[in-house]
Order: C-alpha cells, then sequence, then structure tokens
C-alpha cells in the first residue's frame, strides 16, 4: 500500500476494459487507488498508456509494488500471468473464461495455497449473484442467456461465422457453459462467473442469441428448483464487446475485494 494509503494497482492489458479502469481510478480519487503500472504487449495500444506507467514485462512486476493486479486483456493472459502473479501478489481476473481449463484452476488453487495470495472474480454482468447463491441448495436447472447484435460479438475463434451474413436472430449455441467458453471467450465471461458461483460449467446451461436488430445487450438469468424459481434481466447500451455496467460493477468490485478470506472469491 502507497504512504498515503492509497491501494496500489497493476493492470495487466490497456484495452477498453483496461482504459476505463485506468480513467476511472485516475479520475475518481475517493476510489482510494493509484496506478502501480501498466502492461500491455501490443505496441500501438501501448503508446497510449499514460506516461510513466507502461512496462514492457511481467518479469519483475513486483518491484513496482502493486497491491493488486488486474488482468483485463484475454484469456491467454490468465494462462501466461497468473501463477506468475499469485506467487507474489493477489489478482482479480477478467477474462474468467479462461478457466475453463481444469489444469489452470487447479493449479491456480495451488498457488494461491501455497503462498497465501487469492483470485478475484468480479461478479460483472451478473447482477443478482448473491442472492442466486443464497439459494444454491435450492436450484435445480440455472440457464444464462446473452443476446447481443452480432458486430459486438467476436468471432475469432470461430471464423466459420461471419457477423454480416447474420440477417435474424439467430442462437449461435444452446448447452452446457464448459462448451460456450472456447467458442466466444470474450464475450462469455459472465456465463464463467455464474457456473463457478453456482452448479459449475458442466450444469449451467449457456445460450448466445445473436440479434442484428438489437442496439443493446441483454442478459436472462433463470434459476429454478424445488418448487422455486427466479429471472433475473439485465439491459444495457453496449460499446464493443464490454458495455458500461459491466465496467462500472468491476470498479465497485474492486472497492470491495480486499479483506476477504477466501482463495477464489466472487465478488
Amino acid at each position: 500500500m502507497a504512504g498515503d494509503g492509497k491501494r496500489r494497482i497493476g493492470l495487466i492489458g490497456y484495452g477498453q476494459i483496461g482504459t476505463s479502469l485506468c480513467e476511472n481510478i485516475q479520475t475518481h480519487p475517493d476510489l482510494g487507488m493509484e496506478l502501480a503500472f501498466i502492461y500491455e504487449k501490443n505496441p500501438e495500444t501501448a503508446s497510449k498508456v499514460p506516461s510513466g506507467l507502461l512496462i514492457e514485462s511481467m518479469d519483475d512486476f513486483a518491484r513496482f509494488k502493486p497491491d493488486l493486479v488486474v488482468e483485463a486483456a484475454h484469456p491467454d493472459a490468465v494462462r501466461q500471468f497468473s501463477e506468475i502473479v499469485l506467487r507474489q501478489n493477489d489478482l482479480m481476473i477478467m477474462s474468467v473464461s479462461a478457466l475453463v481449463d481444469t489444469r489452470l484452476e487447479t493449479a491456480i488453487r495451488r498457488v494461491c495455497q501455497d503462498h497465501g495470495t487469492r483470485l478475484y472474480i468480479p461478479h460483472g454482468a451478473v447482477l443478482g449473484l448473491d442472492g442466486l447463491k443464497d439459494g444454491l441448495s435450492v436450484w435445480e436447472q440455472i440457464t444464462i442467456t446473452m443476446k447481443k447484435n452480432p458486430k459486438n460479438l467476436n468471432f475469432s475463434a470461430v471464423p466459420e461465422i461471419r457477423s454480416e451474413e447474420i440477417t435474424e436472430e439467430t442462437v449461435l449455441y444452446d448447452g452446457p457453459t464448459r462448451g460456450i467458453l472456447p467458442l466466444y471467450p470474450k464475450n462469455v465471461n459472465s456465463h464463467a462467473t455464474l457456473a463457478l458461483a453456482l452448479l459449475g460449467m458442466d450444469r449451467t446451461r449457456s445460450v448466445l442469441v445473436a440479434d442484428p436488430g438489437l442496439e443493446e445487450s441483454i442478459i436472462e438469468i433463470d434459476a429454478s428448483g424445488g418448487g422455486n424459481s427466479i429471472h433475473i434481466e439485465r439491459r444495457n447500451p453496449i460499446k464493443g464487446v464490454t458495455g458500461k455496467l459491466t465496467i462500472l460493477s468491476v470498479v465497485e468490485s474492486l472497492r470491495a475485494i480486499f479483506g476477504s478470506e477466501e482463495t477464489i472469491k466472487i465478488c
């Protein structure tokens, strides 16, 4: 922690989420945070990082004395840096879909236990998660449905699908959450978060719908069991692949994470 009591945040990735977090931290001193460093491997994007914050390698990130490192890049960054960071620091990841790899999840848990560190997962787009967790023993079925305009979906892992060829509402995926994560890793982190917090990736149902008529992002969560049911729906304007409400919720998660004693914490 800095001498003035501010939490020092290291940031991996300077895309939409990274730039928004940077802006929030720098323009809202009431958050009680300051940036320790920013790592961005793309040269063009790195050129936009505020002066004095860019580091060229994560090998010696610890010398910048972060209290928390935040990954806001890509599942590959979680695979590449999570264990390195967690040997010395707590880590918060945005690319939750990386945890579809059970070996990685196991390795992360082991490193956290061995080094006394924690992995934090922000609730992000999953509204009502606390209430859903309260009913965990009741739920028999949980479905998360995401509806987006295809221009706001990332198809890089499924190149056979061309967004411009989707001319009507189309179901792109309907099945276990574990199956959707490798296909749309930049879009379905909320699916991974919900599954990790509740029934698991194999028992949670994920549905992804592309609708060229949509000008907003829609996330619906349906849980049922034992005669009980709950429906949660969130709509918000979207820019790129990440909605504004998601970014705001991440900022709130940053304010809430310190002090938890769980190895992997949904916050």
